[in-house]
This record gives C-alpha cells, sequence and structure tokens, in this order.
C-alpha cells in the first residue's frame, strides 16, 4: 500500500496532487490549479476535473480518438483500436496522479478499466467529465476510477493508503471477499 497525506474538511475527504501524468510525460499544467487538491467521492460517477485539467488530460491521452464523443462524454475510441478487452486493460495510455509521499512524489496509477467506460458495444470513451471554468473542487476523483483498488483511510494520522488496482492480480473486490474471506 502506498502512503498519501490526508485532508478532512467536513465530510469530504482530499488528497493534495502535485502532478498528473499520461502514459509517463507529465501534463504541463498551472500549478495553481491543483492547489485545492482532490476530492474523494463515492457518490461522483466519474472523474471531473476542471476545464484546463480536463482539456489537457484528454488532448494528451486521445491522440488517437477515431470517432466524436457521445454525451456525457467527449472523447471515445472504436474499441477495436484497443486490441485488448476491459479486463485486460485496453491499450490506451495509463494516467498516474502525483501525490505527496514520504519525502517524494508517489503516483497513484489508473489503468485501462478505470480510465474508459464501454458507451456502446464497440465504443468505449475517456472515463473522465469537464467539471467547467470554475467548479467547487478543481478535481473530484470519482467511483470509477476508485473501484478495484484497496484504499485505507487512517483518520488518526490524515493518512490514506491505496493499493496498486486488483485487477492487475486478477481480483477485483467484487471477488475480494471470496479469496480472503476473513476480509470482510
Amino acid at each position: 500500500m502506498t502512503l498519501t497525506p490526508l485532508k478532512i474538511v467536513g465530510s469530504d475527504y482530499l488528497i493534495s496532487v502535485t502532478s498528473i501524468y499520461i502514459g509517463g510525460i507529465p501534463l504541463s499544467l498551472n500549478p495553481k490549479l491543483l492547489e485545492g487538491g482532490a476530492k474523494l467521492s463515492t457518490v461522483v460517477p466519474y472523474t471531473v476535473l476542471q476545464a484546463d485539467i480536463y482539456n489537457s488530460l484528454a488532448s494528451a491521452f486521445t491522440h488517437k480518438a477515431k470517432i466524436p464523443g457521445l454525451a456525457p462524454f467527449k472523447h471515445c475510441f472504436e474499441e477495436g483500436s484497443s486490441r485488448r478487452n476491459m479486463k485486460e486493460f485496453m491499450n490506451v495510455p495509463v494516467i498516474e496522479i502525483g501525490l505527496p509521499g514520504n519525502g517524494r512524489e508517489v503516483k497513484w496509477r489508473f489503468d485501462g478499466a478505470n480510465t474508459v467506460v464501454r458507451f456502446l458495444e464497440t465504443v468505449i470513451c475517456l472515463a473522465f467529465v469537464d467539471g467547467g471554468k470554475k467548479p467547487n473542487e478543481s478535481m473530484v476523483i470519482a467511483t470509477h476510477q476508485l473501484q478495484d483498488y484497496m484504499i485505507e483511510f487512517d483518520l488518526s494520522t490524515t493518512r490514506m493508503a491505496f493499493s496498486d488496482s486488483l485487477l492487475l492480480h486478477n481480483t477485483s473486490c467484487s471477488t475480494w471477499s471470496k479469496i480472503n474471506p476473513t476480509l470482510h
């Protein structure tokens, strides 16, 4: 598990974000856009990004987009171009969020299944949405991106721990309790 500081504001859990990477390359973003960090949400379905962050991420991610977007998604792909199915992590760029760690930056990695969503039988779309120019938060990391990660909140030390995607280990949150019956 990888650790990062956690900030609790009311009922919201926030993490600081130092950078965002697409395929290992950092996005060129105005640092002020990341100052508020990211809110974690189990209510919002897809990660919402401030417009400038979204546009930079989408541009870097979708250079191979072949079809127009389908609402609410602006960036979609023919699944055939990915050469893989959702479980095998499609051939789309990895998205990483840089976070403060123990004296160094740590990266929270999101692979195909957490970065795209099947919209039609043959169409997959970037599973991040444009939150506009002045949203309440610059970044809300949402349910689709949080699924299939083990996440632990240590409120006494205000830290959050997160695992690699369980899908990388041929399991998921829905099958985890069957594999590890003592961990419910």
